[in-house]
């Protein structure tokens, strides 16, 4: 849950709402005690009982391994040895540690190959909402011009403010962030759509802008 929607919550009813991350083949995974809803995406310390592990601590997110008494024995009828086996599951998000506990930073199905560089679209989105007026920033990959060495080039959409360009945009990108996160383009939209769920939807972003002869717009995008 957003920290914006757990503060309004507290503020509405008096009451703090505590994060519980958990998967159906492992049960409980971390639950942040403190609820603090301080950091976007914490979801606090693992659960009694229950071993979490980075599955690559050098680097700065990474997938974890999950081992307890709940784990699954596998999946039927088609088993997924590489996710869930021998009392471990991997789940497919990505977490960072946060002090004594972990917050989710993203998927690793999310995660872009520009030329090999992984890029996490979480940590451009961040970066994107560091600048003055832009309220909502959505990254994605998609594939590359026929011919380029790189296999997906990084593209954003953003919910902003009117005096915000695609150009100030790129300018503030490439001052702060690795030329492979660069996004190739930056779409300002009105609203970014979501599915029924309220969550957001990538893949359709990624079929509705799949060319890179899509243009920026002159003003903004609709929904």
């Amino acid at each position: 849950m957003p920290v914006s929607v757990a503060k309004k919550f507290q503020e509405k009813f008096g009451l703090r709402i505590h994060s519980f991350y958990g998967a159906s083949e492992c049960g409980g995974i971390c639950y942040d005690r403190d609820a603090t809803n301080e950091v976007e995406g914490f979801v606090g310390q693992p659960m009694k009982g229950v071993d979490v592990e980075l599955v690559d601590p050098t680097a700065p997110s990474s997938q974890i391994r999950v081992r307890s008494a709940a784990v699954g024995d596998g999946y039927f009828p088609k088993s997924d040895e590489e996710k869930l086996s021998n009392g471990i599951f991997v789940p497919d998000d990505l977490l960072a540690r946060d002090g004594a506990g972990f917050r989710i930073v993203g998927r690793i199905s999310d995660v872009i190959n520009v030329a090999g560089k992984k890029v996490n679209p979480a940590e451009v989105e961040a970066h994107l909402l560091r600048f003055s007026g832009v309220r909502q920033a959505v990254v994605f990959g998609r594939l590359a011009a026929v011919g380029a060495l790189r296999n997906e080039e990084v593209v954003a959409c953003v919910v902003a403010s009117p005096h915000v360009s695609e150009s100030d945009l790129l300018r503030f990108c490439r001052g702060g962030l690795s030329p492979w996160q660069v996004p190739k383009q930056i779409f300002i939209m009105d609203a970014i759509p979501t599915n029924e769920r309220g969550k957001i939807r990538r893949r359709d972003l990624a079929r509705r802008f799949s060319t890179t002869g899509n243009s920026s717009p002159l003003r903004r995008l609709g929904s």
